[in-house]
Formats: C-alpha cells, sequence, structure tokens
C-alpha cells in the first residue's frame, strides 16, 4: 500500500487536530467556543457539500464545526452563532411573526362620501403615523450622539493587510480600518 507523503501528513495533522479538541471538550471548553471560532474560516477545499443541512462550506473546519453545532446545540444557540441548517433558513415567515389572512370584506358605497368599511369596521381602522422614523445610514451617529452599531458580519473575511474584519461592500469587501478591499473596486 502506497500513501503519499502529503496525503498522510494531512491525515496526521487532522487526527491531532481531533485529539485537541476532544481534550478541550473533556476539560470544559465549551462546544460554542469552538464553534464560534472555526466556522467561517476560509482556505481549499470550499464550496458546495452532499450535506442536505449545509449545503455550502468555506472550509473542512467551517463545515466541521458547522455539523456539530447542528448536531448538538440548542436552536438559540445556534442562532446567536449564525448556524442554522437549510430548512431552518428557508423559513417562510420571520421568527416569532405568525401569518394570519386578513377577511376579505366588501366596501359599502355612501352617497356623500364614497367607498367606505361596513359599519362595524369603521372604528378598527388605524391611521398610518404621519412620519415614520428611519434607522440611521451606516457610519452615521445615532440619538444618543455614538456610532450606530453594525450588525456583525460573520462571513465576512479578514483583511490581507491588517487582520480586521472586513465589511461588505456590494459584492465585494472593504477594511474599515485600512482601506484595503477584496479586489473589486
Amino acid at each position: 500500500m502506497k500513501v503519499s507523503k502529503q496525503g498522510s501528513t494531512l491525515a496526521g495533522i487532522m487526527d491531532a487536530f481531533s485529539i485537541s479538541l476532544s481534550l478541550g471538550l473533556q476539560h470544559g471548553v465549551p462546544l460554542a467556543t469552538f464553534v464560534r471560532k472555526y466556522t467561517n474560516m476560509r482556505f481549499e477545499p470550499a464550496g458546495i457539500t452532499d450535506d442536505p443541512d449545509l449545503r455550502i462550506a468555506t472550509s473542512i473546519l467551517d463545515y466541521i464545526f458547522r455539523r456539530l453545532a447542528l448536531d448538538y446545540m440548542t436552536r438559540t444557540e445556534r442562532e446567536e452563532l449564525g448556524v442554522l441548517s437549510t430548512a431552518e433558513r428557508m423559513q417562510p415567515t420571520l421568527p416569532g411573526v405568525a401569518e394570519a389572512a386578513t377577511p376579505e370584506q366588501d366596501l359599502v358605497e355612501d352617497a356623500d362620501v364614497g367607498l367606505v368599511p361596513p359599519s362595524g369596521l369603521q372604528d378598527r381602522i388605524i391611521a398610518a403615523p404621519a412620519t415614520v422614523p428611519r434607522p440611521a445610514a451606516p457610519g452615521r451617529t445615532g440619538a444618543a450622539g455614538g456610532p450606530v452599531a453594525r450588525p456583525e458580519q460573520r462571513d465576512a473575511p479578514l483583511c490581507y493587510q491588517c487582520g480586521m474584519v472586513m465589511q461588505r461592500a456590494g459584492s465585494c469587501y472593504v477594511c474599515s480600518s485600512c482601506g484595503t478591499t477584496s479586489g473589486c473596486s
């Protein structure tokens, strides 16, 4: 049996990594800590997987720790870490929002006013507010004068120059620290 040197080296590295992971879990390191550190790591091989719950992975470690999270963590814990299965991500409604059908009502024509709702529904009509507060744009200051918090981008790569997490800029990424882009602009 002939095994290439590169294949045996990779197998040895993965064995050592799995032992260190096992020891960490045995000594009390929470799985959530491992999932937080190893998901969204980007290196080859990456791409589409055969797993129906995890269709895309950015690396082997990303896939392994997403799979561990799906198998051993509650949905609430996984939502905090941004790890959801395909079925959970394709949920048709927002979490906590139930869809309800509004009963159809015909309008009654009034000679003086025109079309109006039937007499029992006029009390239930709520006028829309005249002005709707708009959220502050990214990079602007909030009501307290401090910067507005941006949601954490868990899939953003690290900057090649300074190592900071890059921010999405269209289909590319830009580093808010040093200005380096991912090559699109």
